[in-house]
Formats: C-alpha cells, structure tokens, sequence
C-alpha cells in the first residue's frame, strides 16, 4: 500500500508540476495571439522579431504583438507603428531598438503622436481585420461553392445614415434583418435588389451595436448573415471624416501607405466590412507578394461569411511567406 499511495503521491506532484507550468506559460501565449498594433509605414532597412522567430525585413501591414522587438538600421532607416488602443503612431527613428509593449513602444529613437481616436482608449474596437484568431471551425465544412461565394460578394451595406443595403439582382425576395442579439426583428418581401432602411427603423435601432441582415428567394440565399455596424453621431461623425480625409488625398494623388491602413483600420473598427474588403483588393494590387495583406483579407472574407475564399487568402498568405496559425 506504501509503494502505491508513494506513486501515487509523485504522480499527483507531476500533473501538478505540468499544470503548474501550463498556467506560467499561459500570458506569453495569449500576448502573442492578438497583434497590438500594425506597421503603417517602412522607409530603408528595418527588421522585426516576432516571439520565436528570427528577425526578417518589417513590411507595410505587418501585425506588431506585444514582445515583438524592431530594429533600424542606418540613417534614413524608420518605422511607423499604429497601436490599436487609440490608433496612435509611433515613429522608431534611425539606428534605433525597440519592442513593443500593449500600448506603446519601449526603446530608443520613439517619436509618440497624439491619439486619433476621439473616444478614448476602448471607445472603438479593436480591428478584427488583425485580432481574429483563426480556428479550423471557420473553414470546416462551406455551404458554398466559390463560384457561389462570389454572388454573395455583390452584397453591400453602404454605411449611410440610415443604411443602404444592396445584392445581387433578382425578382422577388425576402430581406431579414437581426438585432444586435441575433433574433429576427423584422422581414421585407421585395422585389428588385437594394433596400434603405427607413429612418423610422433605424432611430428606433439601439446605436453603436451591431446587426445582421440576410437575403434569400425561395431556397437561394442571395446574402448571408453578415453584421453591420448602426453608429452612434460620434462616431458617424468621426468616420465621414476619416472617409473625406482619404478621398481627398486620393483626389490630389496624395496618399501614402500609412493612409490606406489608416482607414483600412477605421473600416475594421467599424465594421465596415465591404468598404475593408474594397480596399484589401487595391493594396493587393499595390503590393501583391505582401502576405500581411492576405492575412488581413481571409478575416473579412470571414466576416463576410465566404470561407471558401477565405481559404485561398489564407493559402496565399501562407504561400508568400506569412506565418498566420490556424487554432483547434
């Protein structure tokens, strides 16, 4: 009985060792799954090191986490970072090293600006373009092809006040739209292919939440339950501007690539998920061997509820380069 209760007891002090070390190990795992912030802007030689990996050259739209350390080297060598708690910007000047901390930079050479977030830390979301972590679950078992998947994309929400909503052409069909809980509040039968919903419905909408929509005609689902974000004045406000600051500069051909994240993280924040998507094609464009850019768009072709394209940004990105785990 001795020998037993003996082993027994060094057993328990294992699994209690393990457990133990599981538990210590948990914040370093968790720091690193959600980035903090983004890289917005790259000029000359600068490299990046994320938990458990070498440095490598730190590209436009890189995800920075919590840890991740930066180097820059030579004169005209800087980096400009954008934190995710206030969409605030730091610039690591030359010949300089740092690493990230939550909500900052810690290290020599930093410049910090001003917030730009006019609500205030937590005031905005967290852009879900960077901060969804991928599960095999997103993936696992589509319900439409990619050929199908591409009537879906048609869909969109104008973010107007009150929204305009559009999908692909049909004659007859029915509108649902969800409360920020996800119970059906109210359905359209309709013909044609857009709806803007009355301003009526949308004051008597709780601001600052999200709602879904779907379209369906008969058995065909000519939209899938995807969410739009009803805003509150404030924050209205503060996007038309983003939104007139970014078309203006694109007017007078004066757009730097820290503007398209800018308003790319606005969109994410927001959840703007068609305008996001809209412009991921055209950074694409700009920059088609960057994986960042795939990374950012397999997560609105999530929210957007496409998986099959999802799959293949996701496959691109891991083609190019990018190192973007998929989760249990």
């Amino acid at each position: 009985m001795a020998v037993h209760s003996m082993k027994r007891v060094t057993f328990l002090r294992k699994i209690l060792a393990l457990w133990v070390l599981f538990l210590l190990t948990l914040p370093a795992l968790a720091a690193g799954d959600s980035p903090v912030a983004v890289v917005s802007l790259v000029w000359g030689a600068v490299t990046i090191k994320h938990q458990n990996e070498d440095y490598k050259p730190a590209r436009w739209l890189e995800p920075v986490f919590a840890g991740d350390q930066v180097k820059t080297t030579g004169v005209d060598s800087k980096l400009l970072i954008t934190f995710f708690n206030d969409n605030h910007q730091e610039v690591v000047g030359p010949d300089s090293q740092a690493s990230a901390l939550e909500t900052s930079m810690n290290g020599t050479g930093i410049r910090k600006d001003a917030a730009r977030n006019p609500f205030g830390a937590g005031g905005v979301e967290n852009p879900f373009v960077y901060t969804h972590r991928l599960v095999q679950s997103d993936f696992q078992n589509p319900p439409f092809s990619y050929e199908a998947e591409k009537g879906l994309l048609q869909a969109r929400v104008r973010p107007t006040f009150p929204p305009s909503l559009f999908w692909q052409k049909t004659d007859n069909c029915v509108l649902q739209v969800y409360d920020y809980l996800g119970n059906p509040m109210w359905k359209k039968q309709l013909t044609g292919h857009s709806y803007v919903l009355t301003n009526d419905q949308a004051q008597a909408m709780p601001k600052g939440v999200n709602y879904w929509w779907d379209v369906t005609s008969g058995t065909q689902v000519l939209v899938t339950k995807y969410p739009f974000k009803l805003l509150t004045l404030p924050q209205y406000k503060w996007a038309e501007d983003q939104r007139h600051s970014f078309d203006s500069k694109r007017t007078a051909n004066h757009l730097e690539r820290s503007d398209w994240t800018d308003y790319l993280l606005v969109c994410s924040q927001l959840n703007y998920i068609d305008e996001a998507l809209d412009l991921l094609y055209k950074m694409a464009e700009m920059d088609p061997n960057n994986p960042a850019i795939y990374r950012a768009m397999t997560r609105v072709y999530l929210a957007k509820k496409c998986p099959v394209h999802a799959q293949k940004a996701h496959d691109k990105e891991l083609e190019l380069g990018g190192l973007d785990p998929v989760y249990p």
